[in-house]
């Protein structure tokens, strides 16, 4: 690609932030992108291409969302996704904004360049909240030094102010599994049903079909089923 990858995105926030995030991609060697928790890509530099193999085509890398997540190994994305959400919505989101930007993620995974398995180091820090609030991950992504085969996903928390190395569980105790009850409501709610008319289709009760909901965003560490659903998609458990 001979120009870096932007989405028509337009948002005053990012607009602030955009000449320096340019600048930052063509000061480093790393692939530098801008992410926003609903799986849009502000920004995405250009050496995307050479760091996993191939062309990364202008339209479409953007288009559906979640761009990184479709290069990373299977067994490393659950885990990659639940740390985000846990991350992201309890730990930092907790937080004054001021102090969110405090803190670096940084995940070391497998990911697929032109068919083969290697491991990449990507570092993720809260760059701001956009106009719309939702927040604007900056982040940069590294081919690892350490190719060592057969290592799953590895995740060190860094508030860089003080140096402190917070400990921050990989695998949440709560089971993520879907009853085959919860999976089969799930993916009427995905295709737009209500409770109603859930029940209805079921033939169980209204009452039934909202506890099966509360179970569903209670598993999936979310606070409404749209982010159910896009969650237990990635997890592969609507398949």
């Amino acid at each position: 690609m001979a120009n870096d990858n932007q989405l028509s995105y337009t948002d005053p926030v990012w607009e602030q932030h955009r000449p320096y995030v340019e600048m930052l991609a063509r000061m480093s060697s790393s692939c530098i992108f801008v992410a926003e928790r609903n799986g849009n890509y502000p920004y995405l530099s250009s050496s995307i291409g050479d760091m996993l193999g191939g062309d990364i085509p202008e339209s479409g890398w953007s288009s559906d969302g979640d761009f990184l997540e479709h290069y990373i190994h299977p067994d490393d994305l659950p885990v990659f996704v639940d740390i985000q959400n846990r991350l992201l919505d309890d730990f930092i989101g907790s937080m004054p904004v001021d102090k969110q930007k405090d803190y670096k993620h940084i995940f070391e995974f497998r990911a697929n360049k032109s068919g083969e398995w290697v491991r990449v180091i990507s570092q993720h820090q809260v760059l701001d909240y956009n106009s719309k609030g939702q927040q604007l991950i900056l982040g940069t992504l590294d081919i690892s030094p350490d190719q060592t085969p057969g290592i799953g996903l590895r995740f060190t928390l860094i508030n860089f102010k003080t140096g402190e190395i917070v400990p921050f569980a990989i695998h949440e105790e709560a089971g993520k599994e879907l009853t085959r009850r919860e999976k089969e409501i799930l993916k009427l709610i995905d295709e737009g049903m209500y409770s109603k008319d859930i029940s209805d289709k079921l033939s169980i009760s209204l009452h039934t079909v909202n506890r099966h909901r509360q179970n569903i965003l209670e598993k999936m560490n979310a606070d409404n089923t749209r982010k159910a659903v896009n969650y237990a998609r990635k997890l592969g458990l609507l398949t």
